[in-house]
């Protein structure tokens, strides 16, 4: 009887248990099977500051300070190896501090904002070059600053409104503007002539240094190194906060419905900003940052200091990624040290899931820098379903800002494996789960309880 009573439970568990026993493991491949698919900041591009990318046609041209005269410009097919070569020579009336060079495409050509000081003033100012090919060689057309508003100006960037008329934010350098006794850099905005040559009225104010986190660095105060993205009819201005020679050099961001304003600081800046641990600083001075896209993915550029201990001017090119939340609000995923994955479409490859932007697994941030829009263990699992089977070889989970991750993943159902990773790691390292390609329906992701998740990524070839 009792034996009768055994085979019946059993007879009950295989009913009720089908897919559990069905599983089987997934059989994972050595990641540095793929090592291929990912590089690591910082870049091979050092003793340099303010770094812009322009990305044209699968090559990428690097453009930063650095050098006394001229600038240089690193070719890269991959973003991880680089070659230098000059794209100007010499300004005629820049004696000096060739700086902060931002490159465009326009009517056919490509148009270079820069600073340089001027011979005869001695004071810094904005300058203009063309040239029929990105790398240049690029030429002044007007053999005199773009325009002298009576003060320094540095850091001049191209932002293009919805009618297509052209504005240039620039930041008024503290050196000349003192304000209640603080030496303090402002943003400006002012609408250019369509041939980028002149400008059309009077600068408008955009933003100052008046928050805690840009006011650390004393009776110097910094708002600088502008760029803006326009993302769902609306105008995000990055910039940079603090001296640029300490760990505290960050970004911040502010958002407008037009490219002069009024300008709104977003509340949890900075969104870059440096990395320190017990063991001392990771990354010092992450800032003065561009962007560009490949594909559908959005990337910024930015410098660090290479001595972490001594901040100086030498500085080192680093690219992550970035993007924007359902609510509008901006992220950058950085500073990151670890290994992240080069861009896609360069690759050939597809992030599946990028199709659930709405699930905080999925929605693009990994939550490097901040943990608000993690995905903490609240229920048993995480499903991700396919209306029909995606090829995938590779699977990414990222914890949440330097956390302890550990639980199970479940492919179709059917194939399983085990994750975990201690908290510790390098700044944005993931869980790499490297696999001959599936044809995936369904993911299924287990958390152990009190996990906080940034993101996961299912990688395959792209159809």
């Amino acid at each position: 009887m009792k034996l009768r009573t055994i085979l019946l439970s059993a007879m009950l568990l295989l009913l009720q248990c089908p897919v559990s026993l069905a599983q089987q493991s997934l059989t994972l491949k050595d990641a540095d099977s793929l090592k291929d698919r990912f590089v690591s900041n910082p870049r091979p591009v050092k003793d340099i500051g303010d770094p812009h990318v322009l990305a044209v046609q699968g090559e990428y041209f690097t453009f930063a300070t650095g050098g006394p005269i001229g600038f240089n410009v690193w070719r890269s097919t991959d973003l991880v190896t680089f070659t230098k070569e000059k794209a100007v020579k010499k300004i005629s009336w820049v004696s000096g501090d060739y700086w902060a060079p931002e490159v465009y495409p326009w009517q056919g050509r490509y148009v270079m904002f820069f600073t340089g000081r001027e011979k005869a003033s001695g004071s810094l100012r904005m300058g203009v070059a063309f040239s029929d090919a990105p790398q240049g060689p690029y030429e002044d057309p007007l053999g005199a600053p773009l325009f002298d508003f009576g003060y320094a100006v540095i850091d001049g960037t191209l932002v293009i409104g919805r009618d297509g008329t052209p504005y240039m934010i620039y930041s008024r350098d503290c050196s000349e503007n003192v304000v209640n006794g603080i030496h303090e850099s402002h943003l400006y905005g002012v609408q250019l002539a369509e041939d980028l040559l002149s400008t059309v009225g009077e600068p408008v104010l955009l933003t100052q240094p008046d928050v805690p986190w840009e006011t650390v660095s004393g009776d110097y105060r910094w708002n600088e190194g502008p760029y803006v993205v326009e993302h769902d009819g609306r105008y995000y201005l990055y910039y940079s906060g603090n001296y640029y020679a300490s760990k505290e050099y960050s970004v911040g961001v502010a958002v407008a419905d037009h490219p002069l304003g009024p300008y709104k600081k977003q509340e949890n800046n900075p969104i870059l900003s440096y990395i320190e641990t017990q063991d001392g600083v990771l990354v010092s001075g992450p800032g003065h940052n561009s962007f560009f896209c490949v594909g559908n993915e959005l990337f910024t550029s930015y410098h660090t200091h290479t001595y972490t201990n001594a901040p100086s001017g030498n500085r080192q090119v680093c690219i992550d990624r970035a993007g924007f939340h359902a609510d509008g609000t901006a992220y950058i995923i950085g500073p990151t040290l670890a290994p992240q994955l080069r861009p896609l479409a360069d690759l050939g490859l597809v992030n599946h899931l990028a199709v659930f932007p709405h699930h905080l697994l999925a929605d693009g941030d990994t939550c490097q820098s901040a943990s608000s829009a993690a995905y903490v263990f609240a229920e048993p699992e995480a499903v991700f379903t396919f209306d029909a089977p995606v090829s995938a070889d590779m699977l990414l989970i990222y914890p949440a800002q330097d956390s302890a991750i550990r639980g199970k993943v479940i492919l179709n159902d059917t194939l399983t494996a085990d994750f975990a990773q201690d908290a510790g790691q390098k700044p944005g390292q993931a869980v790499c789960l490297s696999f001959d390609a599936v044809d995936v329906s369904s993911l299924r992701i287990v958390f152990d309880d009190g996990c906080r998740a940034g993101e996961v990524m299912l990688i395959g070839a792209a159809e």
